[in-house]
This record gives C-alpha cells, sequence and structure tokens, in this order.
C-alpha cells in the first residue's frame, strides 16, 4: 500500500518528528511503501501570494511544490498527518499546504454546488501533540474534528479518518502512553 505523510513541525528533535520515525518504521515493517512530504524541510511556503490566487480558480498551481504534493497525495492509497495544535487549530504551515495544494479539479470539484472528493484515498490517520484535551478543544468547536476531519479531508475524498490526540505532551508517560496507542493502531 502507499502511504503519504504530511509532516509539519520546524524541530527536528521534537516529539512529533520521533511520532513521525515510529510512523515510518510501522508502515514500512507492514510492507507499505512510504512517501514524507515535510513540509519544513521542503521549504514550503505557505504563504498565498498574487500568482497563487491567479491561479486557484484554473487548479494550476504557481508553487512547484505544491504541483508535485497534489501528484504525490494522487497516488496516495492512505494518507497521514502528523502536527502539533498551536492555538487550538493546524500550525500556520500545515493550512497553508492545504490552501495551495486542495485546489478545485485536483483534489475536488464541485457539480451543481456539490463538492466532490477526487482524492480517492481510503485511508486517513491523523496523529496530534498538544497540551490540551480534546474536550477542551470541544469546548472551541473542535476545529481539528470538525473543519480538519469532517470538512477538509472529506470534502476531498479522504475515507476512514482516525485521529490520536497526545493531550498532554510535555508529560514523559503521556508520550509513551501515546507512543503504544499509535503501536497498536498499526498492529491491528
Amino acid at each position: 500500500m502507499k502511504a503519504v505523510i504530511v509532516y509539519t513541525h520546524v524541530w527536528n528533535e521534537s516529539f512529533n518528528h520521533h511520532i513521525l520515525e515510529t510512523t515510518v518504521n510501522h508502515l514500512e515493517k507492514k510492507g507499505d511503501v512510504v512517501d514524507v512530504i515535510d513540509l519544513h524541510a521542503d521549504g514550503f511556503n505557505p504563504a498565498y501570494t498574487q500568482e497563487d490566487l491567479r491561479l486557484f480558480s484554473r487548479g494550476e498551481y504557481a508553487d512547484p511544490l505544491a504541483a508535485d504534493y497534489i501528484e504525490r497525495l494522487k497516488a496516495a492509497e492512505k494518507i497521514i498527518f502528523i502536527f502539533p495544535i498551536w492555538w487550538f487549530n493546524t500550525p500556520g504551515m500545515l493550512k497553508g499546504f492545504l490552501d495551495k495544494v486542495l485546489l478545485k479539479g485536483q483534489a475536488y470539484d464541485e457539480i451543481d454546488h456539490k463538492l466532490t472528493g477526487l482524492l480517492n484515498i481510503n485511508e486517513g490517520l491523523v496523529l496530534t501533540t498538544a497540551n490540551i484535551s480534546k474536550e477542551n478543544l470541544a469546548f472551541v468547536g473542535d476545529p481539528i474534528q470538525s473543519t480538519l476531519i469532517n470538512g477538509t479531508l472529506d470534502m476531498v475524498g479522504i475515507k476512514n479518518v482516525s485521529w490520536i490526540h497526545c493531550q498532554t505532551v510535555h508529560l514523559p508517560e503521556s508520550r509513551e502512553q501515546y507512543l503504544k496507542e499509535i503501536s497498536d493502531y498499526f498492529e491491528n
């Protein structure tokens, strides 16, 4: 199976980077072909430009990285997002990725005012870290579940999305438990 990981963290010694390495190891052990999109390492610019906006409605890319990323997503059977939650939401780098890569005619189409996903990815996984619980995220509208998973990912054709969240990332015992949850996910 072809798995694409979209990884977003600025520091390569972070716990998120350890999660990335753990995830890659599990996927490779299962025989999956793994393609890592490391937005920071790639030097991806999440900011929209006038040229990006001009080409948006035509489903064309000004940014060659965005054009490369969509082709990699189209080839995926499984997608995994790994990122920290900052200010109750995705980091700006990931938001920019979603804005610049998931274009009409590429990731979705609109027919009779209804969006239809074009990616046809049958398995998704969102791995997040923060110092806030899912319950407290729900208090602010649960942007990861409601906007990212139920909104964006669903609308572009990413199905069967699971979310595993580490809510007290600063505690060593939470990190250990989280890595066990990830291992359990891949072993089942």
